[in-house]
C-alpha cells in the first residue's frame, strides 16, 4: 500500500462560479511538488482520475485540467481520459515541435480542451494559439502595460479565452476582469486543496509481463493468468473498471469478464499508465496479496470439487481475491463492496457469508486459519472431509505456484 496525494485548484468564471479545476501532482502535504520526471507526475494525476479518486469525486461535473509537457511516452496514453470531462494544459517548458503539435491537434479533434500555461509571446507559439481553447497568463509576472498589450493582442488575433492565474487580491481580479479575462485562478479564490488516500502499487515486473503479452495479442486466458497470480493487479483492475469513467451497465462477474469489458486497447493503455507512474521503483508486494491470490485459487478448486460450472468457479475466485480487500485498503468491507458493481451473490458472500459462495468462503477462511472445528456443519452439508479440504488447499497452492510470470 502507498499513500497518494493530489491537489486541485478551482478556475472560476466572472460570476465566481467554478468552471473547472487544475489538477496538480503532489508528493505529500506540501504547497508545491518536487517533480523530477514530468511524465511520472502526469501519469500519477491521470491514474488518480481514472481509478484511485475517480473522476466523479474529483470533478463533481466540472472540467478537469491536467498538466502535460512534450514527453513522448506519456502522450501515448492521454486519451484514456474522457474528453467530455478533461482538458490539458501545455506547460511552459514543453519542447515545441511538429510531433508535439500533431499530438495536440489530434487531442483537439477528439474533443479535449487545450490550454497554454504561463503564456509569454514567442514566435514558435503562434501555430499553437490557433488550436488551443485557453491561454493562461501569470498576472504577477505580467503586469501593467505588458499585461494589457498581451491581452489586446490575444483578443484581437486569436480565438482563445483568457485565464488570469495567480490572482491574489480583489483589486487584481477587478482589473483583469475589466481587461477581458473570462476565467480566474489564484489564492484570492482558493489555494490548491490537497486530497489523499491509499492505493495499491503493483509490481513493476508484472506490469512489464502484461504489457508484452498484450502487445503480442496473447489469449485472454493467458492475460487472466497474470491477474490471478498477482491479486494486487486484480484489485487495481476492479477499481478501474468500477470507476465513473466506464459507467458499467452490468455487474462484474469475474477477472476475465473485467478484462473483456475493458478491452485489449484500453487495458494496454492502463498498463502503460501504471508503468509510467511507478517507473522502475522496486516495490515489494505485501504478503497479503499473495494470500488473497491463493485464497482465490482455493475457492476456485473448491467450487470445482463441488461440481459447480465455469461461471460459478470464476465467481468463486473473485470472492476469494476480494475477501481481504478491506484489510488491504484499511476500510470496511461494506464500503468497498458498495463502490463496486459486482454480481449480487458475490456481494452477499463477502458481506454476510451466505449463499453457496459465502459458505465456501467461510470454509476456506477457517481451513486457512487452522480452525476446521468451526465448520463441521458446513462440511457435513457439502460432504467434505478434513482430508478433502487439505487436498484441495494443496492443489490451490500448486495452481498459484505453477503460474510463471
Amino acid at each position: 500500500m502507498v499513500r497518494v496525494y493530489l491537489a486541485r485548484q478551482p478556475i472560476l468564471d466572472r460570476n465566481g462560479r467554478i468552471f473547472g479545476y487544475e489538477l496538480l501532482f503532489r508528493s505529500g502535504f506540501t504547497d508545491s511538488a518536487l517533480i523530477t520526471d514530468g511524465s511520472v507526475a502526469t501519469a500519477k494525476v491521470i491514474e488518480s482520475l481514472v481509478s484511485i479518486f475517480g473522476i466523479k469525486a474529483l470533478l463533481n461535473g466540472k472540467k478537469g485540467f491536467v498538466n502535460v509537457d512534450s514527453s513522448e511516452e506519456i502522450l501515448k496514453i492521454l486519451d484514456i481520459l474522457p474528453p467530455q470531462h478533461i482538458g490539458f494544459e501545455v506547460l511552459e517548458h514543453a519542447v515545441l515541435g511538429r510531433d508535439f503539435y500533431n499530438t495536440l491537434l489530434d487531442m483537439k479533434l477528439k474533443g479535449y480542451l487545450l490550454a497554454l500555461d504561463d503564456f509569454d509571446f514567442k514566435d514558435e507559439l503562434e501555430p499553437y494559439l490557433k488550436i488551443v481553447d485557453f491561454v493562461k497568463i501569470d498576472v504577477i509576472e505580467n503586469s501593467g502595460e505588458r499585461l494589457e498589450e498581451a491581452v489586446e493582442r490575444l483578443r484581437s488575433e486569436f480565438k482563445v479565452k483568457l485565464i488570469a492565474e495567480k490572482v491574489e487580491n480583489y483589486e487584481t481580479f477587478k482589473h483583469c476582469s475589466s481587461l477581458g479575462f473570462e476565467y480566474f485562478q489564484g489564492f484570492f479564490f482558493q489555494e490548491p486543496q490537497i486530497m489523499t488516500t491509499k492505493t495499491i502499487e503493483p509490481q513493476y515486473a508484472a506490469l512489464i509481463r502484461l504489457y508484452n503479452m498484450l502487445s503480442a495479442g496473447k489469449e485472454v486466458k493467458e492475460i487472466e493468468g497474470v491477474f490471478k497470480k498477482f491479486s494486487d493487479l486484480s484489485l487495481k483492475l476492479l477499481q478501474l473498471i468500477n470507476s465513473a469513467y466506464y459507467s458499467l451497465r452490468q455487474p462484474v462477474k469475474s477477472i476475465r469478464h473485467a478484462i473483456l469489458m475493458l478491452g485489449y486497447r484500453n487495458l494496454l493503455k492502463w498498463i502503460l499508465l501504471l508503468m509510467y507512474s511507478i517507473k522502475e521503483e522496486d516495490f515489494t508486494s505485501d504478503p497479503l496479496f499473495e494470500e488473497a491470490s491463493i485464497r482465490g485459487f482455493f475457492m476456485e478448486r473448491l467450487a470445482d470439487w463441488l461440481s459447480y460450472g465455469k461461471d460459478e468457479k470464476e465467481e468463486a475466485f473473485m470472492v476469494g481475491v476480494l475477501s481481504l480487500i478491506d484489510v488491504l485498503l484499511g476500510v470496511p468491507m461494506e464500503t468497498v463492496v458498495n463502490e463496486m458493481n459486482l454480481e449480487k451473490n458475490i456481494k452477499e458472500a463477502l458481506l454476510t457469508r451466505r449463499g453457496s459462495l459465502g459458505e465456501m468462503l467461510c470454509i476456506v477462511e477457517n481451513v486457512q486459519r487452522g480452525k476446521v472445528d468451526k465448520i463441521r456443519d458446513l462440511q457435513e452439508k457439502h460432504g467434505l472431509t478434513t482430508s478433502d479440504l487439505l487436498s484441495i488447499q494443496t492443489e490451490a497452492l500448486k495452481d498459484f505456484a505453477s503460474l510463471e510470470v
